[in-house]
């Protein structure tokens, strides 16, 4: 396979150069790097799918608008979820003139425009690939047949794939409410095949764009334990985590203490886990990605903990992005999903942090 190579600098102007030391928003008692390692790229989920985008077959101002901000404040990358049933809805050839297929051909043109990159998530199973499914039913399940799908990925990569930096298969495929499938076991075999079948329709054009293994919820080192061993270590280019934060998260540049308990599979602090399954199966040099990062949505009886109080918000999440600057060089890409939409109150934060920097990691 031809891999494609892709090395992003910051966004915006206010990215252009470093700012004084004394502006970079980084914790004082942060480690000293004398090579000052790259933080991972910023990007951010983008709804140009959604109707409230689009009114009368045309995209609203308010689509050109909001990929304007985004760029001003150095997100690098969009990530689009791609419906498969409304891609496909019926069985056959896709049909690139569906209303459904021109909205993503705008998307991806707008993207192109102000030089963003673009993570198209694959997902949802049209009626007609599950035996007895109704439009009633829910669409997030997997095909009963993964062959199903490979006509669907070929055209994908056909059709757009000039202009989509990678494709990730499927939303969260560790859980049941976007499967469809409640026994673990059977949810990772049926992944894995539907993995490999996707892949290989994905990397049928000459010069493909890599696949990123569909981002776990949470930092889930067993459903990625399980992928490998199911046999999905070479249909995928890139492994994708979604971790969530919480007021709880300790320090990025912390050593744990040695009576702390080990982090859950929910903490981004779970992350040395995964790494040592990656190498396990020899594939610790592949590129991570997080896919989707964001708070986990605290208990309804206990104090948000001002989570969404922007100046808190930005902090945590400065923190992460220091942990992985700093500890974790595997991590290229951290898609933030956070509230409100589209006027992120954390943006302006993450772009000053950025700006001390001045630049990013490749994303491979």
């Amino acid at each position: 396979m031809s891999r494609r190579t892709f090395v992003v600098s910051a966004a915006g102007a206010a990215l252009a150069a470093p700012a004084p030391a004394a502006s970079r928003t980084t914790a004082p008692d942060s480690p000293d790097s004398a090579a000052d390692p790259a933080p991972p790229l910023l990007g951010v989920p983008f709804h140009g799918m959604g109707d409230g985008y689009w009114h009368d077959g045309r995209p609203t101002p308010e689509l050109a608008r909001d990929l304007d901000t985004l760029r001003a404040y150095g997100v690098g990358l969009v990530r689009i979820d791609v419906s498969w049933h409304r891609s496909q809805p019926e069985r056959g050839v896709p049909d690139a003139g569906t209303p459904y297929n021109r909205r993503f051909a705008a998307v991806l043109d707008a993207a192109a425009e102000r030089g963003l990159h673009v993570l198209a998530t694959l997902h949802e199973s049209p009626t007609w690939a599950r035996e007895g499914a109704t439009p009633r039913d829910p669409y997030a399940c997997f095909p009963d047949d993964p062959e199903a799908v490979r006509p669907w990925a070929r055209w994908l990569a056909a059709a757009h794939g000039g202009r989509v930096t990678a494709w990730e298969v499927w939303d969260e495929p560790n859980r049941s409410a976007t499967t469809g499938i409640a026994d673990p076991a059977e949810r990772v075999t049926r992944y894995a095949d539907l993995l490999r079948v996707c892949s290989e329709g994905l990397r049928s054009v000459p010069e493909p764009a890599p696949v990123v293994l569909g981002g776990p919820c949470h930092t889930d080192h067993r459903f990625v334990r399980d992928v490998y061993a199911a046999g999905g270590r070479d249909h995928f280019d890139v492994l994708a985590l979604r971790p969530r934060l919480d007021g709880l998260a300790r320090d990025p540049w912390s050593e744990p203490e040695e009576s702390e308990k080990p982090p859950g599979i929910d903490r981004m602090h779970n992350f040395p886990a995964v790494t040592e399954v990656m190498r396990a199966y020899r594939d610790g040099d592949k590129p991570v990605w997080w896919t989707d990062f964001g708070f986990a949505p605290p208990p309804a009886e206990e104090t948000p903990r001002g989570l969404h109080e922007p100046t808190e918000a930005t902090r945590l999440l400065v923190h992460s992005f220091e942990f992985a600057r700093v500890r974790c060089p595997q991590i290229r890409l951290a898609v933030v999903s956070t509230v409100p939409w589209p006027l992120r109150p954390q943006l302006p934060g993450l772009r000053d942090y950025y700006a001390g920097h001045g630049r990013t990691r490749a994303l491979l």
